[in-house]
């Protein structure tokens, strides 16, 4: 990077709003959102990213970053008024944020994304039949395939639960995972559609109208109590989750920034329109049968308290949603534009199942750590005199400006002196650690310290490991 781009990132990183507090949970305040620790604007983003860096530390601030960049294009206010936000309101939309902003975010979003490049490989479709062909057979393979009319994804509203939903249910603490879930749900739900709205405008056809319906559906055709982002919020709620937007900004996983961001990335540069239009209608598809899935396992965690409706709204209108993006929207641009679309449509589907991969092994890696950190902290002793002599120390105190991070390498977290709060997931009832224990952290799991005593001091050293000592 250049010396002038390095001070223009440092100093939007360095934005009153883009700096931690000592808050864990953010609340009433959209445009509170810190970047990382202080070194964070010193990464280097001039090397773009590679997939075996997915879960990086670089990846995990760009992702930061870009969400504010992204959302600073959106009109958001808080649920209970602007009074106590008005200066930061100011700041987050102001002409010198924007500034930086438009400055630094090329450079940002060719780090994020490039890896897409090299890791996808993109098969050889090039008719509309070829189209068809390979899209029924994808969304098959991926659980999702069509019922008898051909055109909707089939949807089983008993069928058991697996995978990662199964892996939640299977956790000693269940509502903690199934909390992460739904707070990695929230960094989209809450703004929901609103990067589709940026495809919305222009002259395009009839694609332009068929978006639209679907994006009126997700806005509750024009009833605020019916808008999805709102049942989303009642079904937060239900379960005692915080409704704030980004009030659980510590907690979104590098995998879930990425993705969210990516849809941002192809409808704010316009190229990407046909790698949006396919991806979307590849979600829409398999989220009926996903979304059925998700209310059995929230139900299954949390029984009856918990509002559902969110899930079984997805579960009912995306069978229309995927039919009306597979018919009008991923074969009509193939239709209208032919040959010369088709492969950038195809490559947004193949982007898409690359990132939900690598997402999902991202969040169950995280909910497998957090639900064994006793397991990690006897470990973590057990390895503590193999640790590098590496060793950095920290002095927490209550009031010390928090904010989650992920390591480049296992490290060992050592309590010298005083107690420690670790939050590996986002729960009021996070795992405590005093003088003289050791936690192994592996390499790309988010966490976050905070002392729990007047003063505490932590040091952090790296483990090097081997397969035998998982």
């Amino acid at each position: 990077m250049t010396a002038a781009t390095v001070d223009t990132l440092a100093a939007y990183c360095a934005q009153r709003i883009f700096r931690p507090g000592p808050e864990v949970y953010i609340e009433g305040n959209p445009y509170r959102r810190p970047v990382g620790p202080p070194d964070a604007a010193g990464l280097d983003f001039s090397v773009p990213a590679t997939e075996a860096g997915f879960l990086g530390r670089g990846q995990l601030i760009a992702g930061r970053l870009l969400c504010n960049a992204y959302e600073s294009d959106m009109i958001l206010l808080p649920a209970a008024g602007l009074a106590s936000a008005k200066d930061d309101f100011d700041l987050f939309y102001g002409d010198e944020v924007r500034r930086l902003r438009d400055s630094v975010r090329p450079g940002l979003e060719r780090y994020a994304f490039s890896f897409l490049d090299d890791a996808v490989e993109v098969p050889r479709v090039r008719t509309l039949d070829e189209l068809q062909e390979y899209f029924l057979a994808e969304v098959g393979g991926a659980g999702a395939p069509a019922d008898a009319s051909g055109v909707n994804p089939a949807v089983d509203a008993c069928a058991p639960v697996t995978g990662t939903m199964r892996a939640i249910t299977e956790c000693r603490h269940p509502e903690e995972a199934a909390a992460l879930h739904l707070i990695q749900l929230a960094l989209d739900a809450l703004t929901e559609a609103s990067a589709m709205a940026r495809n919305l405008g222009g002259s395009y056809g009839v694609e332009q109208s068929e978006l639209f319906k679907i994006f009126n559906d997700e806005f509750g055709y024009g009833l605020y109590g019916a808008k999805h982002s709102t049942i989303f919020k009642e079904m937060l709620a239900s379960v005692g989750l915080r409704t704030d937007l980004h009030a659980y900004w510590n907690f979104y996983l590098t995998s879930s920034l990425v993705g969210v961001n990516y849809f941002n990335w192809l409808t704010e540069d316009h190229r990407g329109l046909f790698r949006y239009m396919a991806a979307v209608t590849y979600l829409e598809w398999l989220f009926a049968q996903g979304f059925a899935d998700t209310g059995r396992m929230l139900r299954a965690v949390y029984g009856d308290r918990v509002d559902a409706k969110y899930c079984d709204e997805h579960a009912h209108i995306d069978v229309h949603h995927g039919r009306m993006t597979y018919e009008n929207l991923l074969l009509g641009l193939a239709r209208t534009h032919g040959e010369l679309v088709i492969p950038e449509l195809v490559r947004g589907i193949e982007d898409t199942k690359l990132l939900l991969r690598l997402g999902d092994a991202d969040f169950r890696a995280q909910i497998a750590w957090a639900d064994a950190l006793d397991e990690h902290a006897e470990a973590g002793a057990a390895l503590a005199s193999g640790a590098l002599d590496d060793a950095v120390t920290t002095t927490l105190r209550p009031d010390t400006p928090f904010c989650t991070d992920v390591y480049e390498s296992d490290r060992l977290v050592e309590i010298t002196s005083g107690d420690v709060d670790v939050y590996a997931w986002a729960t009021d009832r996070p795992h405590r650690l005093g003088a003289g224990d050791v936690l192994l952290v592996p390499r790309s799991r988010l966490h976050g310290l905070k002392a729990a005593s007047t003063e505490a001091r932590v040091t952090v050293r790296t483990i090097e490991r081997t397969s035998r000592d998982d």
